[in-house]
């Protein structure tokens, strides 16, 4: 359970005490609305971002993957390096197609685009296409659209900021998902004008040693965002993103020379016996949630 006298807890984080990063779960934590299980084609529903109980100051996860695709046609969800500022040989390769002269290699390069993910820790409030999720907290992974929302409560042109985050003064955020051209469409999403506390067996918490308490409870067993976060690669990781790039060229010793990069700050910041993961935590049978994603959509 969360100290209340460390400095930074999940109470009283301003706007200024985010870390925005702008700089072992498994997928059922993960809240998956789609416009496919909504009423006529439109997913409805009312969450509430919530604080990282483990890291308040420290609100989403920010990072690069890639969706790529073996010679079977076999896809798999890998994190880019350079997340953490690494060389990444699948983003030189990228480059190195998007900037040729071939028109197919521009074409290519389309097989190897970057994205950018977020994962956050939310409460589902009000959820009638999922009633057994309302009540719940879960991790919900969105993309760059939902992002900029958040930032515009978060640093407002012309209003006062709200820290959505706060459990007392936060706002709880609609969710509209709707198809446009045959794909989640995430405009008509957005964060309730009132600002209000967060509830708890229906019921408002209050800024109180009591309601503080019952927070921490209820947040005690959240998911761990930090399981969602950027997965070093591993040797079978290597062969698979090498197997890829050698559709375009001899990716070998680019491929190598990340690995064993980062084999050498696995061993310098974890036990001997403790093997990184390198693949996102979810697994290949997840691939059909991730294929807006892969369209390379604003989520």
């Amino acid at each position: 359970m969360a100290n209340l006298e460390d400095e930074f807890s999940i109470f009283g984080l301003s706007v200024e005490d985010l870390d925005t990063g702008d700089d072992k779960q498994t997928t059922s934590d993960l809240y998956k609305p789609s416009p496919d299980n909504g009423k006529n084609g439109v997913y409805e529903s009312l969450i509430r971002f919530l604080p990282n109980v483990k890291n308040p100051r420290k609100p989403y996860i920010r990072k690069y993957v890639y969706w790529l695709e073996d010679s079977e046609g076999k896809g798999f969800y890998v994190d880019s390096p350079s997340t953490v500022g690494d060389k990444c040989p699948v983003q030189d390769m990228f480059f190195k197609l998007r900037n040729s002269e071939s028109a197919i290699d521009k074409k290519n390069s389309e097989q190897l685009k970057r994205k950018e993910v977020y994962y956050a820790l939310i409460q589902v409030v009000d959820d009638a296409n999922s009633t057994d999720d309302v009540g719940k907290v879960k991790v919900w992974r969105f993309g760059y659209k939902i992002k900029q929302k958040i930032d515009d409560e978060l640093n407002p042109k012309y209003d006062e900021p709200t820290q959505v985050f706060d459990v007392f003064e936060g706002k709880n955020f609609e969710l509209n998902i709707s198809k446009l051209g045959g794909f989640p469409n995430y405009d008509s999403c957005k964060f309730q004008s009132k600002i209000k506390p967060m509830k708890i067996g229906g019921e408002d918490v209050t800024d109180s040693a009591e309601g503080r308490k019952a927070i921490l409870e209820y947040l005690g067993a959240a998911p761990d965002l930090s399981n969602f976060d950027y997965k070093p690669w591993d040797e079978d990781t290597r062969k698979r993103v090498e197997g890829v790039l050698s559709k375009f060229t001899s990716p070998g010793s680019a491929v190598k020379k990340v690995t064993n990069t980062e084999s050498t700050k696995a061993k310098a910041t974890k036990p001997a016996d403790e093997t990184a993961k390198t693949v996102n935590v979810e697994s290949d049978e997840d691939a059909g949630d991730l294929d807006d994603f892969i369209n390379g959509l604003d989520l």
